[in-house]
């Protein structure tokens, strides 16, 4: 890429420390690990700046003691010398604090959970230790919301408050809990993050620092022996929903000296540990074993942490056509084998389909293009190859939109044909907001979830808007609907749908509208009406400030983007089959500059802050809309240290 911003996180991979390692004898815990590939390097830390790669040491802004990999290894988190819960991009850079500080609180043991989503902490204050949940990332100014991750403790299991060394393989939670009635730690588990299950359960009523196998199906953890020695156990975990007691804990390791911070390896094979003389005295060396605890082998003849770093790749698609109906085409097979509907909009002019992402998504099908006058062969095709006969295919805009030939030759086909339209495209808009509202023929109005609003005279904003209309949030996805203004000034039919939106409001709970671009934002403000102004110094700030609106607030139930798509933010058809595309994958989609192919620098720091959650972009249209070094500067945001990143053309669903 041509940023500075890509150009100084490229080159901060390449920096090599020499810096030597050395024993800092912290205190036993284990570190996160999710499952990835037998070739998933092991790592050490040990207090300082540098972080061990298979011998050799990488810089980090902060020092880093316990220290735990996001699922696909791009990013590292652990808790700095100020106390602050913070991450880093694999390589070194790219910092961001996910939990400031707090006066009297020290934090440990920071664990990735939820698909890398978020991570969890111990935190102690007053001698009171409890763990906290944050977002994995938050934009910058957002405001961090600490949460209990545990769930459904009434009435059973224990009262909060010794609860520590927390671990996840990134669904599954383990954690230590001391129980003063027994003045001992126990090892509890808490399945999938305590959605729909019961809470935690206990593994063992005596053991610290528990470690999570990449499967979930094996907790190890250590326990002294006789002598004092700490010592590797497991115990078998068949998941806390299937109505299966846990195992009986096996000892492990035998010899005599401590094993601590135990961590296993991404393909489950081997736990790496910190090997010690014995008796609580400083550790050593680095050493691992087999997990069935043959095989014992020295991984370095210096003392620190060990932790693997999970080798997952991630994927950039191009999904691509010889022109912009084909690439809509690329678009629905990548996605669909089948579909509940299709959505047809004309391929030369945007007006009628700025709303159609949304249809699109609530219907459960791709947006298709077609010439006006004529149904495509090739549109033809998919749509027989996605639906069943007597389906629906929604045809937008009135007969100069899509004339009676094409609608007729869908009908021929054996589909039901429903013509979705307006006087004019702001009406069309109001028309189709409608379609995603009502539900069938049934009682009358349905209020949508929320309502973006966007000029209708140039395609930009309402494409972005598209994509995030319906992104998720605490309890499902949202009904989110796109309508169109006539540039600065307020329609009277888009007026009129705004004034039922309000009539219908709730007092508690309001429908919320927003004004995506200037001109949406002047024309709601010219008739009073109460927005949030999304509203960029270019089309590429309004795409961005879309993205960071709708996808990321993990901690209030948000909807935490795993996938964000890339179109050109000179051109629309791409971006309108793209659009309904990145609704269905529920991610955003972010305008680039096609001279550049970039997108602004604060998206590019937004997607390199989610690159933990993000496993997948998507490029919308050839290189002559978007240059392939949008494939590989996206890939360097999303995708690890040393290159891990798939590149994929119009891969099939």
């Amino acid at each position: 890429m041509r940023s500075k911003s890509i150009k100084k996180s490229l080159a901060a991979t390449a920096v090599l420390a020499s810096s030597v390692v050395t024993g800092v004898g912290l205190a036993g815990s284990a570190q996160a690990t999710t499952a990835g590939a037998s070739n998933s390097p092991l790592t050490i830390t040990n207090g300082t700046h540098t972080v061990l790669y298979s011998g050799q040491a990488w810089t980090y802004q902060g020092n880093i003691g316990q220290a735990s990999w996001a699922p696909d290894g791009s990013r590292i988190a652990y808790v700095d010398s100020n106390g602050n819960v913070v991450t880093e991009r694999a390589g070194g850079f790219g910092l961001a604090v996910v939990a400031p500080a707090k006066a009297g609180a020290t934090r440990s043991n920071p664990t990735w959970i939820d698909g890398g989503k978020a991570i969890v902490f111990s935190e102690t204050v007053n001698g009171v230790s409890k763990l906290e949940a944050v977002a994995a990332y938050l934009a910058p100014g957002t405001q961090v919301h600490e949460s209990d991750p545990l769930s459904f403790l009434g009435g059973q299991k224990f009262t909060e408050g010794t609860e520590s060394a927390p671990d996840s393989n990134g669904s599954i939670l383990a954690f230590q809990h001391h129980n003063a009635t027994t003045s001992k730690d126990e090892i509890w588990v808490q399945d999938d993050f305590g959605r729909g299950s019961a809470g935690p359960i206990l593994v063992s009523d005596d053991g610290i620092a528990p470690t999570v196998s990449p499967d979930g199906k094996t907790i190890a953890f250590l326990r002294k022996d006789a002598s004092g020695d700490e010592q590797i156990w497991t115990v078998a975990f068949n998941g806390q929903g299937q109505g299966n007691p846990p195992g009986t804990p096996k000892q492990l390791t035998t010899d005599a000296h401590d094993h601590l911070h135990p961590a296993f390896s991404p393909d489950g094979s081997r736990i790496a540990y910190e090997a010690g003389p014995g008796k609580g005295a400083a550790g050593t060396e680095v050493d691992s074993i087999a997990s069935n605890g043959t095989g014992e082998r020295q991984e370095s003849n210096k003392a620190g942490l060990p932790s693997y770093r999970p080798s997952n790749p991630n994927t950039m698609v191009r999904l691509e056509g010889s022109d912009r109906i084909g690439t809509a085409i690329a678009a629905s097979q990548a996605e669909w084998k089948n579909a509940s509907a299709v959505v047809l909009s004309r391929s030369d002019q945007f007006a009628d389909a700025l709303g159609g992402s949304t249809l699109a998504n609530s219907v459960g099908g791709p947006l298709l293009l077609t010439p006006s006058d004529h149904l495509d062969a090739g549109v033809k095709a998919e749509i027989a190859r996605l639906l069943g006969h007597g389906q629906t295919v929604y045809v937008l805009g009135g007969e100069q939109a899509l004339s009676p030939a094409v609608a007729n030759a869908v009908h021929a086909m054996g589909y039901n044909v429903k013509r979705i339209a307006g006087a004019d495209r702001y009406a069309t808009s109001v028309a189709i907001a409608d379609e995603v509202t009502h539900t069938s023929a049934q009682n009358g109005w349905q209020q949508p979830g929320r309502v973006l609003v966007a000029t209708g005279n140039l395609s930009p904003d309402a494409l972005s808007a598209g994509a995030a209309a319906e992104s998720g949030a605490a309890y499902g996805p949202v009904m989110g609907v796109v309508i169109l203004t006539d540039d600065k000034k307020m329609p009277a039919s888009t007026g009129g749908y705004l004034a039922q939106v309000k009539a219908h409001n709730s007092a508690q709970s309001p429908t919320p509208v927003y004004g995506v671009g200037g001109q949406a934002d002047t024309a709601l403000t010219s008739i009073g009406y109460q927005h949030t102004a999304l509203v960029g110094a270019t089309r590429y700030e309004t795409s961005y400030l879309v993205a960071r609106t709708f996808f990321g607030a993990w901690d209030q139930g948000g909807s935490v983007p795993t996938a964000v798509g890339f179109a050109t933010g000179t051109g629309w058809a791409d971006a309108l089959s793209g659009g309904a595309f990145m609704s269905m994958k529920g991610g955003p989609l972010l305008l680039v500059n096609p001279t550049t192919g970039e997108p602004t620098s604060e998206a590019e720091s937004w997607v390199t802050g989610f690159s933990s959650s993000i496993t997948t972009g998507y490029v919308f249209g050839g290189t002559a809309a978007v240059p392939p070094v949008t494939d590989t500067g996206m890939g360097n945001l999303i995708g690890s240290m040393g290159g891990q990143v798939n590149y994929v053309v119009n891969p099939k669903a």
